[in-house]
């Protein structure tokens, strides 16, 4: 044991002195407030180039509509003597379609509306003309001032009030909240709202995170135990220590580098959740859950990439090899969508049980409020540490005798005899 640990002091070391561990441990800080910073930066450099569109109006009763709700539109999108957002300008055209294709080309204008004669009177298609379809604001504010427009003209025509008619489209306000709870004294406390921080950005961002240090953790112990093995530094280790106590203290220095990133990024999450008041979103224990789950998802996934890299004699062999570890570290991604959608299905409780994936989908149904029932946690917990056990048991017989072999190309059928051989 004395020696594992010796092992495991040695990798954590020679990790967190390098700049690369120092360059790792402050990226994710500055990609995340980078980005929060740029998508500040660009909410001020909105797109401001005026947009003059023709109306050719088929009923001679819209464009007046169109022309005014523009005008409105143009005032209110400048505050403080600053322009906030595009002014839309429609001019009256006729139905030479294709010279205004030609003056859209040429930049005269931005895009054409073509409104049928009938469009009043029955439901049409209304064509908006442009060669930059991507850019969606235009058509969408044309919609919606033709669509409301539109209703008032039959309206009017109908003979109905307008007042009336506004009242009975009156839509009711849609809020979530939890279920009410009976107290001690027989009261009934009152459901709380539906925290959509707490249901959907908090069990999503803990998932990615312990994606991301798994990905960033376990292809690195492939590569300093591939590195190892191809300068014969691994001849010289298994001369002091056993290959299984080799294997397990740089695997046990892997989970402490990686725990060591969790303590730093999850220290700077609690500490801005108290800062800006949302503490209370993030349970206590769901942090405890998070390195637990990353406990066991590092000893998986640390014990197949380290058995790949002894099993390999050169980058290209390993590198073929790792295309099934990788589809097992993503297929939690893949299937995240239903979880998140409904994580007490069946579907749902039956991906978080495969041992694998339990370190992942558990981690997002735990802190889904209310969570998985009780079973599913520890029928989730014992399955995924068994199956820790047996692959840290199968990538040990195949690291004792891989770490040692030189000039073969590896396969599974031969790692395979590696774990049955005496």
């Amino acid at each position: 044991m004395d020696k594992i640990f010796r092992v495991a002091r040695n990798e954590y070391l020679n990790v967190v002195r390098t700049k690369a561990f120092l360059f790792s441990v402050f990226l994710m800080p500055v990609l995340m407030f980078g980005a929060i910073g740029v998508q500040a930066y660009l909410q001020d450099k909105v797109d401001v180039d005026d947009r003059t569109f023709a109306v050719v109006d088929g009923t001679g009763a819209l464009f007046t509509s169109i022309e005014r709700a523009a005008r409105a539109r143009n005032e209110a999108a400048t505050k403080d003597g600053k322009q906030t957002r595009s002014y839309f300008t429609p001019v009256r055209a006729d139905g030479d379609t294709a010279a205004l294709s030609d003056q859209v080309r040429k930049g005269k204008i931005f895009a054409y509306i073509r409104i049928p004669q009938d469009a009043i009177e029955r439901t049409g298609e209304i064509a908006y003309h442009s060669q930059s379809p991507t850019y969606r604001d235009l058509a969408k504010w044309i919609q919606q001032v033709l669509v409301s427009e539109i209703r008032k003209q039959r309206i009017a025509a109908a003979g109905l009030d307008p007042a009336l008619v506004r009242r009975l489209n009156e839509r009711p306000m849609l809020r979530s909240y939890g279920l009410a709870e009976r107290t001690e004294s027989g009261g009934v406390k009152k459901a709380q709202r539906v925290n959509q921080a707490q249901t959907y950005m908090i069990p999503v961002a803990a998932m990615f995170l312990l994606f991301m240090l798994v990905m960033t953790s376990a292809p690195l112990l492939l590569n300093n135990v591939l590195e190892e093995k191809m300068q014969r530094i691994a001849e010289i280790l298994v001369s002091s220590v056993s290959p299984f106590e080799l294997f397990l203290g740089k695997l046990v220095g892997m989970v402490f580098v990686s725990w060591t990133l969790s303590i730093l990024y999850l220290g700077g999450v609690a500490f801005l959740a108290h800062r800006f008041g949302f503490s209370s979103a993030i349970p206590p224990s769901l942090y405890a859950w998070f390195l637990f789950f990353q406990l066991l998802a590092l000893f998986i996934f640390g014990s197949i990439f380290s058995a790949f890299g002894a099993a390999a004699s050169e980058i290209r062999d390993a590198q073929s090899m790792m295309m099934p570890a990788m589809i097992l570290v993503m297929m939690p991604m893949f299937v995240m969508g239903p979880v998140l959608n409904n994580p007490n299905s069946g579907f749902a409780v039956a991906v978080s049980l495969i041992p694998f994936a339990t370190p992942f989908l558990l981690l997002l149904r735990i802190a889904i409020p209310p969570g998985p029932a009780t079973w599913e946690i520890v029928a989730g917990v014992a399955g995924s540490m068994a199956f820790t056990l047996m692959i840290v048991w199968v990538a040990s017989r195949i690291f004792r005798v891989g770490i040692l072999a030189q000039g073969q190309t590896p396969s599974f059928r031969k790692m395979l005899a590696w774990v049955v051989s005496k």
